[in-house]
């Protein structure tokens, strides 16, 4: 039920005068308010989304940190913003004792490593595909554009086949207000 209140004058609290409202609300819409900028959104908002996917397939069979086809490349709206990674990395091992490492570079400096072994199948030489979810906040402190991109290297050099099959990795960034 919706309600309505008619009045015929609004008096100012000091009663200094009055407030004329007649028509002032008519054809007002979400659409006419203005749009909140990052500058009027509190801490803690989320000020902007990036993402990217890769379908891409790769065989590495090196324990050296090897780019992937993810990558994106953000403008901070402040030196105080955060910025949330999350990521996926999928794998087919072909071994009980191989696995992966993955890594987060913002432009050319490390700022999260994560080592996986997957070791905990049988010994014999079956393929076990596998997936691993990372997240890291990092602290840019600039509003220059930056780019951060995902590493991946195997354990002991063993082979794993990176996004195999139909397999889909994604980054996604998001910018957080400080």
């Amino acid at each position: 039920m919706a309600s309505k209140i008619k009045v015929d004058t609004l008096e100012t609290a000091n009663g200094s005068g009055t407030i004329a409202l007649s028509n002032q609300f008519s054809g007002m819409s979400t659409a006419s308010l203005p749009a909140l900028g990052s500058a009027q959104m509190p801490a803690g908002s989320v000020v902007q989304v990036l993402i990217d996917e890769d379908s891409s397939s790769m065989l590495l069979q090196s324990s050296t940190y090897t780019d992937t086809d993810l990558s994106i490349s953000i403008t901070p709206s402040s030196t105080s913003s955060k910025i949330l990674a999350l990521w996926n990395v999928q794998g087919n091992l072909n071994a009980s004792t191989s696995g992966w490492g993955t890594r987060l570079v913002r432009d050319s400096t490390n700022v999260f490593t994560s080592n996986q072994q997957y070791a905990q199948y049988a010994s014999t030489y079956t393929s076990q595909r596998q997936s691993a979810d990372y997240k890291h906040i990092d602290s840019p402190n600039t509003t220059s554009t930056i780019t951060y991109k995902v590493q991946v290297s195997t354990y002991q050099n063993t082979a794993v086949y990176f996004n195999d099959d139909t397999a889909q990795t994604q980054l996604v960034l998001m910018e957080i207000k400080g």
